[in-house]
């Protein structure tokens, strides 16, 4: 088998890579900050990458088609996804597959803290940063004891601000 076409480029342009057997099948980490990297990126990478260790992305263009894309690999136990209008709560049931995630950072998207509950499967969630256009101390408290009671082990970031 050998690649072709749009992947083909995709390999070669973006990791140097133009054997299929060339392509590792796991990595520690993707970092990419204010970058043009999309949802199609994530769809390659994840295709033949089977396990992330770690991925960070901020300021790109992916949206809730590229968190699908995320939700196929394997190990993935930090995820920044920081600065996406695009990431919204719809993508909120394949975050809930990378049950192996410790670290979620989702600061600055769509996601609202009232849908956080559904995150019921990460479990070995250690720190979750999220935002809210909400400032009142104690609808956030509240935010946060429902967030808990689903993810006792978590600490909780509102806006930079810590609720243990």
């Amino acid at each position: 088998m050998h690649l072709r076409g749009k992947e083909k480029h995709f390999w070669k342009c973006n990791f140097g890579i133009s054997k299929l057997a060339d392509i590792p099948l796991e990595i520690s980490g993707y970092k990419s900050i204010d970058s043009e990297i999309d949802d199609q990126f994530l769809f390659y990478l994840t295709s033949r990458v089977l396990i992330i260790h770690g991925i960070y992305l901020k300021f790109t263009n992916i949206t809730d088609e590229g968190v699908k894309h995320i939700s196929t690999v394997t190990a993935l136990s930090e995820l920044t996804l920081r600065d996406h209008k695009g990431i919204t709560n719809e993508c909120l049931p394949y975050l809930n597959k990378l049950t192996d995630l410790k670290y979620l950072d989702i600061l600055k998207t769509k996601i609202t803290l009232e849908e956080l509950p559904a995150l019921s499967q990460l479990q070995n969630l250690k720190e979750l940063h999220v935002s809210s256009e909400h400032t009142d101390e104690e609808y956030l408290l509240g935010k946060v004891i429902s967030i808990k009671k689903i993810l006792p082990n978590c600490i909780v970031y509102i806006n930079y601000k810590s609720y243990e």
